[in-house]
């Protein structure tokens, strides 16, 4: 697995993040404090959380993201979507 500079890990908006998802083919559960996301390849699961008036934590974007890259994507396209 490869890995990213510390530098590219960014505080990210929950609807940016969910919509990114998406858009990579992860589906989503809606949870009252969490959302579940859910890999179709192989039933693999992430949790996003909901922040109250602030962004998701870079340390939880770097977690998403390192889950995805275990799945096979691309990190440019990872990060353009999250951009």
């Amino acid at each position: 697995m490869k890995e990213l500079k510390m530098n590219r890990y960014f505080p990210c908006k929950y609807r940016v993040m969910i919509r990114a998802l998406k858009k990579l083919g992860i589906s989503i559960k809606q949870g009252k404090k969490h959302a579940l996301g859910i890999c179709d390849h192989n039933g693999r699961k992430t949790t996003i959380p909901r922040p109250h008036k602030r962004d998701i934590a870079p340390e939880v974007v770097k977690s998403i993201i390192d889950f995805l890259l275990e799945k096979e994507f691309e990190e440019e396209k990872i990060i353009k979507l999250l951009r």
